[in-house]
């Protein structure tokens, strides 16, 4: 019999219900035979408990057969089943064990998803034991267009550099293409041929430290899941990274074809100033490779973004690939603060004399350039000196 750490499940339960909210009346793990492994309810008084598990026992076997049958998922079932007072979200948490939340009848179940695939995620490795797991659940914060609106207000917000800050890097990619592998590798040192496939995504924190520069950045690191079945989820999850992954296999071709499908949908729903990094994994399989070396550069120059090759197995560029994503963030931080006493200066007294006509022509030169920026630096290059004749005319220098 596998052993589950009850008290760690429990503590997951507990984030879970924090961050969902009282929509959340009730979660439970059970077994394919429909034993429970453990359950907690908000009150008790609403929800029967005992009376509840055996009522639903008896369906877990036939609903998750229906599931994995109406949505082909494998062994990564999930769905919702309603009934007069409530509404159940099913995500499968492995091949052997069911999250079940149980929701007042009214819930906007799309609001709910992305915590319970989440969950069902740690759940899972959580039962399989191999690595440690935090109970903790974040906060996922909904990309609504006044979210959107926010990040671009924020681009403009300068903010010095600090070793106390952690930032969010999202790994996305095809499944399969080895993004856990690479974030094992990194995170604790280890590399499996066989882990589990993720369910929704994986989160992992890791401190990328420089004693050179006496500094240090904290990753938040978020491993998301490429199955097609996880569409709605990627946007919730993709929202406030600071930096991303684009994983392909080298092995793959396919995975290479679907790059630009990835960079589309974490261009539209994160910071306009985030570093991206195209990433071709498992170098090491040199005789079975579907994609040279040539091939990923230029698709990396077409999307503006750098390149880089790695073997999660044989550990081939993996810390590089994280040192890389921490020192551009250090450096754009530096070049943010720079700024910041550059626009300073201009409040504080110019050096600079321009007239009306001449601030006029720079603006529309550097307006235009816009339309010839290649990639996110020279789009933020052109903006950058947009933002410094805007300051001139405002201060009349």
């Amino acid at each position: 019999m596998t052993y589950i750490d009850k008290e760690r499940l429990m503590a997951l339960f507990k984030w879970y219900m924090q961050e969902v909210g009282d929509s959340l009346v009730s979660v439970l793990v059970v077994g394919r035979d429909g034993l429970v492994v453990d359950i907690l309810t908000r009150d008790s008084n609403e929800l029967e408990e005992k009376k509840f598990v055996g009522a639903f026992s008896s369906l877990v076997e036939v609903i998750l057969k229906k599931l994995t049958q109406d949505f082909d998922l494998g062994t990564f079932g999930a769905g919702t089943f309603d009934t007069d007072k409530y509404r159940f979200i099913f995500c499968e948490s492995g091949s052997e064990y069911v999250l079940v939340s149980i929701l007042h009848p009214a819930t906007f179940v799309d609001d709910v998803f992305p915590y319970a695939f989440l969950a069902a995620d740690k759940v899972a490795r959580i039962i399989d034991g191999e690595l440690p797991v935090s109970p903790v659940i974040p906060t996922i914060k909904r990309d609504t267009e006044i979210e959107r609106l926010r990040r671009k207000l924020d681009y403009y917000q300068k903010k010095s550099h600090s070793p106390d800050y952690v930032y969010k890097l999202s790994l996305i990619g095809d499944g399969g293409v080895g993004k856990t592998s690479m974030v094992q590798r990194y995170v604790h040192g280890i590399f499996k041929a066989d882990y589990k496939a993720t369910i929704g995504t994986f989160i992992s924190k890791k401190e990328c430290k420089f004693k050179e520069l006496n500094t240090s950045v904290k990753f938040m690191i978020w491993d998301l899941a490429g199955q097609n079945q996880f569409q709605r989820l990627w946007p919730d999850y993709l929202t406030d990274s600071r930096a991303g992954i684009i994983t392909f296999d080298l092995t793959n071709k396919e995975s290479f074809e679907n790059v630009r499908k990835w960079y589309d949908i974490i261009d539209k729903v994160t910071e306009p100033n985030i570093i991206l990094i195209l990433v071709g994994n498992k170098v090491d399989l040199e005789d079975e490779r579907q994609v040279s070396t040539e091939e990923g550069l230029s698709l990396a120059k077409e999307l503006g973004v750098y390149y880089m090759e790695t073997s999660a197995k044989t550990n081939e560029n993996v810390g590089e690939l994280f040192e890389w994503i921490a020192l551009q963030i250090i450096n754009i931080n530096i070049e943010e603060v720079k700024d910041s006493i550059f626009d300073k200066t201009i409040e504080d007294g110019s050096q600079f004399i321009i007239s009306s006509p001449q601030l006029k022509l720079f603006n529309n030169y550097f307006t235009k350039q816009l339309d010839f920026c290649i990639g996110k630096s020279d789009t933020k290059e052109m903006i950058k000196y947009l933002d410094i004749l805007k300051a001139i005319q405002k201060n009349k220098l």
